[in-house]
């Protein structure tokens, strides 16, 4: 689960992901539109993207290599990182924006896909088009489950983990402690000694504002409870995590109805996106998407 860990030695994969955050910042330019083009052009269907926890799209770069260049990918992204603007009050408003700005894109039937709490906020936005009598063609749950907003925290005494969180999603060294007086002042100390880091260039407003906006995420996302969404569904299970495949897709029982295939990549939640975990995601996502005008793709035997 994407979660917010207490400091720990940092593994090989850690050290990975770290260094292709900060390719992604560089590669997407810091860009915060709430509409982020990962890739334009083709007449397949398009894909659309739903951020993880941290609210930036950029992660999703990594599938470009792996997804036939005639689907275009986008990338949604939270407001309130690119300017002040009111958040939303719950996780319903946010799937109803998020449709507009989908449906303002390009026209159905839609393809989602979200990984981790990006997959809660996917499932919001599928049964937000269906209410509006769009189709959805394929949703794509990135390792969640209903329950996975409760095992956030976003009390002011873990204040600093949230930092630390924030700094290690964008490929910093995590060094805010438990007693830290000013966490989020020790978040932009640690980002303005790091110049030429993705991060540097952000003014400290934009810094201070990702903390609050991943607070805030975590805390619609917790008061939502999720309806019921008719669609396939094609559910990636990390196998290197203490809940198994079985255990989360029965997670979603009531909330699913349409045929749903599983597919197992062998690594930990948090490091999905990698180039080896990634390959086979893209492989997965790609043979399920709808082709150039035709009907949905099926996976070859």
């Amino acid at each position: 689960m994407e979660g917010l860990r207490a400091k720990a030695l940092p593994t090989a994969d850690e050290f990975a992901w770290a260094r292709q955050r900060r390719a992604d910042i560089r590669a997407a330019g810091g860009i915060l539109d709430l509409v982020l083009p990962l890739r334009e052009g083709g007449d397949g269907a398009p894909l659309f993207c739903l951020p993880p926890l941290v609210g930036a799209s950029w992660c999703y770069l990594a599938l470009l290599p792996h997804l036939d260049a005639a689907h275009p990918v986008y990338g949604l992204q939270s407001r309130g990182l690119r300017r002040p603007e009111p958040l939303p009050v719950d996780l319903a408003e946010t799937a109803r924006d998020w449709a507009d700005l989908i449906r303002a894109t390009r026209p159905g039937p839609y393809h989602l896909f979200g990984w981790s709490l990006g997959a809660n906020t996917a499932h919001a936005v599928a049964e937000e088009l269906q209410r509006r009598g769009d189709e959805v063609a394929l949703l794509v749950i990135g390792d969640a489950t209903p329950d996975l907003p409760h095992g956030l925290g976003v009390g002011d005494d873990n204040l600093w983990l949230l930092c630390d969180f924030v700094l290690r999603e964008f490929g910093y060294q995590p060094v805010v402690e438990p007693d830290d007086p000013d966490p989020v002042g020790r978040l932009v100390q640690v980002v303005r000694g790091r110049p030429g880091l993705g991060l540097s260039e952000w003014p400290d407003r934009r810094l201070r504002a990702l903390p609050r906006v991943i607070r805030h995420t975590i805390a619609v996302a917790q008061r939502h409870r999720p309806g019921l969404v008719r669609c396939p569904v094609l559910f990636l299970s990390a196998t290197r995590t203490r809940r198994s495949t079985e255990a989360k897709v029965a997670s979603w029982d009531g909330h699913l109805d349409g045929p749903v295939e599983v597919v197992e990549v062998d690594c930990e939640h948090e490091h999905m996106l990698l180039p080896r975990p990634v390959a086979a995601i893209g492989a997965a996502v790609g043979a399920r998407m709808t082709p150039r005008g035709g009907a949905p793709a099926r996976p070859k035997a």
